[in-house]
């Protein structure tokens, strides 16, 4: 018995001491854990502060825009959201294993390379959006996968900071046109409608930029994405409740613009026909997107449980801790080594003041003066050069507008949002319609742009193209392209816009699209030479 007890007694201290061990063990793997994951957090800092003061023009060029339009005022508050969305869920990276990525750093490259793209091709939007992927991409390579998978909505909402969507403003101002046209028909009112002006019996109505719900869709699409976040766990929930939030808004706009044009009708133009109409459009957006809230909260879930990471990741985090500087110069360098690229490509690139060549004469097409034709001018900017020209055949005249650019900057590029053929809201001409058309220049289908629109001075055609290295093309994105491509290979950035004019009567709309084929057909070799020319001045 005695002998038993001693034995027992000595398996005491023994079993303690095994515990201890394990005890000491874990808590020095936490603390390596912890050790870590601070380390990575303090180079990840660092790395992005380098990175966006590199990028800060970048940068600027994001908060310009909050500044000067109310339509992206909300990008003030995407970073603080992000970083709340992260501190909320901060015990998440405790159970997180943190090791560098090499996904991350090729991901860092492309982003890198996108930006570069941008710039080329002064694609503000597209440098903007490479800056945000830049910033996701050092979050991926120096914290790794785990940690992106584990705060992929926080992180991925940093993409809101970029103002985007301007480009949506013709396409649904078109369908904001073509529904109220149909509902005010609907309800036994005559409209005569004419591109983006209305005539209705009671007054005159124009489907402006204000009446797109551009303003609407994006302000619903950032708002709906975090409450679908907030609210629910489900992957389709989540994706339901974003589509609903992208297509409401833009439905609402509709029944918006039709419901103040029918009570601008049926009060005889005192109510919803100056400031008034754009306050009950906001109250109407805003009534809209409660009762969304309202009935998505029908469905809302719990939050999912932080997750526990096993022992061995963490000590393998803790072990790795030498390597890990290799991957964080990997990672910067992917991101950072896009600048002196971009400063290379346009010292290859640079040109000159420009000097026009000359337009040659061909068939029976000669010089007029230009006060013969309607006084019109496109609302271009930024060009090195402009060249207007006014030629004749059979007494059918044909205005010439080139406007040339040349190392080109944001605000000075070709391809910009803020340079149209015609404003929406021009003092002196009106669109009537427009289209594309066809037409062959020294022998190759050449695409164009078609505006028709009308004044007190008349009727007037204009089509209008990019030439850009030789190549012609009226798509934005195509243009952006042939622009980078000859960037690319140190050519520099020459480019126009070409834009052909031709007035006609009411009764003669046909004799004026011949007017222009026919130019193109004579004069269009001599035309694409003389650009040519101009570019290699």
């Amino acid at each position: 018995m005695r002998h038993s007890s001693r034995n027992t007694d000595s398996l005491e201290p023994a079993g303690a001491s095994l515990a201890g061990g394990a005890a000491l063990s874990d808590a020095a793997t936490d603390v390596g854990a912890k050790s870590a994951h601070t380390l990575h957090l303090y180079v990840l800092g660092a790395a992005l502060a380098w990175l966006l003061f590199s990028y800060r023009d970048t940068l600027m060029s994001i908060v310009d825009i909050w500044n000067r339009s109310d339509t992206y005022a909300h990008g003030y508050l995407v970073a603080p959201i992000s970083l709340w969305l992260v501190w909320r869920h901060r015990h998440h990276l405790r159970g997180v294993p943190v090791k560098p990525s090499l996904l991350g750093v090729l991901a860092g490259a492309v982003a890198g390379f996108g930006w570069l793209l941008g710039e080329l091709t002064s694609v503000a939007s597209v440098s903007q959006f490479a800056l945000v992927g830049m910033i996701v991409s050092l979050i991926w390579a120096v914290m790794g996968t785990a940690v992106l998978r584990a705060y992929a909505f926080p992180i991925g909402f940093l993409f809101f900071l970029v103002p985007f969507g301007e480009f949506l403003f013709p396409t649904m101002m078109d369908w904001t046109t073509e529904f109220v046209i149909g509902a005010l028909r609907l309800f036994g009112i005559p409209v005569y409608a004419e591109g983006r002006s209305l005539v209705i019996p009671s007054g005159n109505w124009q489907v402006v930029e204000g009446c797109s719900g551009v303003r609407y869709l994006i302000a619903s699409v950032v708002v709906g994405s975090l409450y679908a976040y907030l609210n629910y766990r489900s992957t389709a929930r989540r994706l339901i409740f974003v589509a609903v939030s992208v297509g409401l808004p833009v439905l609402a706009n509709w029944v918006r613009a039709w419901g103040i044009v029918m009570l601008g009708h049926y009060s005889d133009n005192k109510l919803a026909t100056g400031v008034d109409h754009l306050v009950y459009g906001w109250v109407f957006f805003g009534i809209i997107m409660m009762l969304l809230f309202w009935v998505g909260a029908r469905w809302q879930e719990d939050e999912a449980p932080a997750p526990v990471m096993a022992a061995g990741a963490a000590g393998e985090v803790a072990a790795a801790r030498k390597s890990n500087f290799i991957w964080f110069a990997l990672a910067l360098l992917a991101v950072l080594a896009w600048k002196p690229v971009l400063a290379e490509l346009d010292r290859r690139g640079e040109h000159g003041p420009v000097q026009f060549a000359q337009i040659e004469p061909q068939a029976a097409w000669r010089q007029v003066e230009l006060a013969g034709l309607p006084e019109w001018t496109p609302s271009y900017s930024g060009m090195r050069g402009v060249q207007r020209e006014a030629w004749a055949a059979d007494d059918r005249p044909v205005g010439v507008y080139i406007g040339y650019y040349r190392d080109q900057q944001p605000g000075q590029e070709l391809i910009n949002s803020e340079n149209r053929v015609l404003i929406s809201k021009d003092p002196v001409w009106k669109m009537t319609s427009y289209g594309n058309r066809g037409a062959t220049v020294a022998g190759e289908a050449v695409p164009w742009r078609s505006t028709e629109m009308s004044s007190i001075h008349g009727r007037i055609i204009v089509w209008h193209s990019y030439w850009i290295g030789g190549r012609w093309t009226t798509n934005d994105y195509l243009a952006k392209l042939y622009l980078a491509l000859t960037q690319l290979r140190g050519a520099g950035d020459d480019s126009a816009v070409v834009m052909l004019y031709t007035p006609y009567r009411e009764n003669e709309h046909e004799a004026g699209i011949a007017t222009l084929e026919r130019f193109l057909a004579e004069m269009g070799p001599s035309l694409g030479a003389m650009l040519q020319h101009t570019s290699s001045r």
